[in-house]
């Protein structure tokens, strides 16, 4: 049960994420321009990504402990969504709540080249890119990336992260 409870810390981690701010501007499914304001070229929407599974890629598997699970979208509401833009930053949209109002993430996700970042609460989780076709996006990280996290949000399972080193996270999104 305890193993099980460790891959759901693991996929809350893909919806806490800092720097948020409560944003009812209507969210609609055109793409965005910005302009940065300082001269330079426009930001333009590039594609928009729903988190779809993690996956917890153990070295040797463990009896009980599920390897993958749906991305705990809220029922009933618009499901989340990243929204990467042209100057290879994001934003984040997370729905909760009765009301599925929505909280808009800035700088959530970071990708240079194959490498990315993703920003949960004041932490820094590091990944890369595993895999990328017209449809889906496979972003996979090490599990020692969350041990702060979880060490931070849930203080009682940090020590049982040490039973998972080696593992690797996948966070699989699929294009809206």
């Amino acid at each position: 049960m305890k193993k099980l409870v460790l891959v759901a810390l693991v996929c809350s981690a893909f919806i806490v994420t800092s720097c948020g701010s409560d944003d009812n501007t209507p969210v609609t499914d055109k793409p965005i321009v910005e302009n940065p304001g300082n001269g330079g070229e426009e930001v333009k929407v590039t594609a928009e990504w729903e988190p779809a599974t993690v996956k917890l890629n153990t070295i040797i598997p463990i009896p009980g402990l599920p390897t993958s699970m749906p991305y705990p979208h809220t029922e009933g509401c618009t499901k989340d969504y990243l929204q990467l833009k042209s100057n290879n930053t994001a934003k984040f949209f997370r729905y909760e709540g009765a009301d599925c109002k929505v909280t808009t993430y800035d700088q959530a996700f970071i990708r240079n080249g194959n490498n990315v970042t993703l920003k949960v609460m004041e932490y820094t989780i590091s990944g890369v890119v595993k895999s990328e076709t017209a449809t889906t996006m496979v972003i996979e990280s090490d599990i020692s990336q969350y041990e702060a996290l979880i060490g931070a949000l849930y203080p009682q399972y940090k020590d049982y992260l040490k039973l998972l080193a080696g593992s690797k996270v996948e966070l699989q999104l699929t294009k809206k």
